[in-house]
């Protein structure tokens, strides 16, 4: 007997990365009941076809919000077996958030986080003001870190003597955040990340731009290791924007393995 027939255990995850889609679909097939927080139309779109509970459209903006859909679970649908925190490790607003609302109703909660692999050939910055420190003059930096950071960064770099250039997402949003940024509209690209492993259009903007750094998240997801792979084979520099630490003490998990050990458990309790 698996678990859905034998007492119909109920997940909310909220997600905001890659593994989401893939998270929920490994969770729906162990017979788990899942219910999906995304924070667009778009980002629902890979969720569609899954046998989800609910799909729940937009982000969340406040403490409350994250209250009302817990206890509307625990009245209608008797409850969450389980929060489980998929967004990514830069959304710590919405962590900090999360955590807090369960820790005061009780609620079981989970993060994921993404192990973190030490790659040697990226220069680690805390703060994008430690850009400060080296040497960017009429360099040509190229950043592809989301629009959430794309100011603070071009000032910086700019600041520092860069050149400074941008990839950003193809979406609304990312596209009307760049365009009220103080970065020239000739010098950003509108992509989405290449599925490919080579990076081809990452790689031409490279050549096209002669970029001689580029800039990321340490996200520790495919963006971050689509960077690596290109800047090691073209010999350019990479910086990365260096984790929140935030949430260390977080009751967490870094693989889908742990996580479903973890669930596992809690259902024993």
């Amino acid at each position: 007997m698996d678990i859905r027939e034998k007492c119909q255990p109920h997940l909310w995850l909220l997600t905001g990365t890659g593994e989401g889609h893939i998270f929920a679909e490994s969770l729906l097939k162990e017979g788990w009941k899942i219910t999906v927080s995304v924070v667009s139309d778009r980002a629902s779109i890979p969720y569609e076809k899954l046998n989800l509970e609910k799909i729940l459209i937009g982000a969340l903006i406040t403490e409350e919000e994250i209250r009302g859909v817990i206890l509307n679970a625990r009245i209608h649908q008797n409850g969450f077996h389980c929060v489980v925190d998929l967004t990514h490790p830069f959304a710590m607003k919405i962590t900090r958030s999360i955590s807090k609302v369960c820790k005061e109703l009780g609620q079981t909660f989970i993060r994921y986080e993404r192990a973190i692999d030490n790659i040697s050939n990226a220069f680690l910055i805390e703060k994008f003001s430690d850009l400060r420190n080296y040497d960017l003059k009429n360099k040509s930096i190229l950043l592809a870190i989301g629009v959430r950071h794309l100011q603070e960064a071009f000032i910086f770099a700019r600041n520092s003597g860069a050149n400074v250039y941008a990839r950003v997402l193809a979406n609304p949003e990312s596209i009307r955040k760049t365009l009220s940024s103080s970065i020239q509209k000739t010098n950003f690209a509108v992509l989405n990340p290449s599925v490919s492993s080579n990076g081809k259009i990452e790689k031409a903007l490279v050549r096209k731009w002669n970029i001689s750094g580029v800039i990321c998240r340490q996200s520790g997801g495919s963006n971050e290791i689509l960077w690596h792979r290109i800047c090691m084979s073209m010999k350019i520099n990479l910086w990365l924007l260096e984790r929140p630490t935030e949430f260390k003490n977080i009751n967490s998990v870094d693989s889908y393995e742990k996580l479903i050990k973890k669930l596992k458990s809690i259902s024993m309790e």
